[in-house]
């Protein structure tokens, strides 16, 4: 048995409850693969180096990196890295937006969705997303202050970059969030489940296109996909936020859900519309990995360039496609339903994670000063 210590910030985000979430709901899966988990908050914990392997959740020391400057953050994971060996999580949204100083003290860095050219890691992005880059250079969208560019200077790290989890592996029903947001204030682990009903798309839907979403964002790059969507779609349909109740009721009746790129490629809408049975419309997504990955375009999606250009084609599939629409829906769903269930999380998340460790504990000691 290995013992596994997880050093996370807790349940206080969506990104942080949908990291822990399948610690918590495979727990038992993962104790038969060997592997047994505990989760601390605090850096300082004098038990918190009693373990095999260590994980750290990015978001545990993400509050200190401008308050304190690297330096304190990398002599505190310096110290770690003495007693144990440890394995980074960057829980962030998008593909991009490296912490690449933390990689001569770890073994692994972990994400959920990767660059599939690698070597753009080494390059500088505008806002540290490829799309922001794309929007910046090609269309002239500017922040009012321009993120702090990461770049990783060492090609031989880039072998460290592994492929973890993405928020997918979650309860995103129509409370789900609610529930799992309880977590925060209540220790009961009975708080979170996997969502077990999913919407045939098959059924009667009556509604062909819904895209509801907020567009103000900080970052002018991140808000300008959503801002020139909204203005396509002005005359169309409108864009404004709902309840959940009226969201989730729509979506279930929806054949076309239009989801763009946030702080990341990956929305909660994408799981939220799969799971009401509804075919996701994205911007093209060819250039990043992720696993669970429902995001493939032609079979379990439709995609749409970052210029636009094809768009208002795409969304006419929703009138003149229906059927095309329920396969790519049906073929989302069945990719979904395979990676929650228990009974093939063996091969599917806890295979991530046993591999992982095994991985680490069989690697030399890393080169932390």
């Amino acid at each position: 048995m290995h013992k596994i210590h997880i050093l996370t910030k807790g349940f206080q985000s969506p990104n942080g409850i949908a990291f822990l979430f399948p610690f918590i709901v495979y727990r038992k899966e993962l104790a038969d693969c060997g592997i047994q988990t505990k989760f601390f908050t605090s850096i300082a914990h004098p038990k918190l180096c009693d373990c095999d392997v260590l994980f750290i959740e990015s978001r545990s020391v993400s509050h200190r990196w401008e308050v304190e400057g690297d330096q304190a953050v990398l002599m505190d994971l310096s110290r770690l890295a003495e007693s144990v060996p440890l394995v980074w999580f960057d829980i962030s949204d998008s593909s991009g937006w490296l912490q690449p100083q933390v990689l001569p003290f770890v073994r692994w860095y972990c994400k959920g969705q990767l660059l599939k050219d690698k070597s753009l890691y080494m390059k500088k992005l505008y806002g540290n997303r490829l799309w922001a880059d794309y929007y910046h250079q090609s269309f002239g969208a500017t922040d009012s202050t321009p993120a702090r560019n990461r770049v990783l200077t060492d090609p031989s790290r880039l072998g460290q970059l592994r492929l973890s989890w993405n928020s997918g592996l979650a309860n995103y029903s129509m409370y789900g969030p609610h529930i799992m947001g309880l977590r925060r204030f209540i220790p009961i682990n009975a708080l979170f489940w996997l969502p077990k009903k999913f919407v045939p798309s098959n059924s009667e839907r009556t509604v062909a296109l819904s895209c509801r979403m907020g567009t103000k964002y900080e970052r002018e790059t991140v808000s300008y996909q959503r801002k020139k969507i909204q203005t396509l779609l002005k005359d169309r349909l409108s864009t404004r936020k709902l309840s959940r109740r009226a969201y989730y009721q729509e979506m279930r009746e929806t054949r076309l859900v239009i989801s763009p790129f946030g702080f990341g490629e990956i929305t909660l809408k994408d799981f939220e519309a799969t799971l009401c049975g509804a075919t996701l419309l994205k911007p093209d997504m060819s250039h990043m990995e992720t696993w669970p990955n429902l995001f493939v375009s032609g079979k379990t999606i439709l995609t749409h360039s970052w210029d636009l250009s094809d768009f208002m084609e795409k969304l006419s599939m929703a009138y003149s496609c229906p059927h095309q629409l329920k396969t790519l829906a049906e073929c989302a769903q069945q990719t979904y339903r395979e990676e929650l269930e228990k009974k093939t999380s063996e091969i599917g998340f806890c295979n991530r994670v046993v591999s992982i460790v095994h991985d680490t504990v069989s690697t030399i000691e890393p080169d932390a000063t």
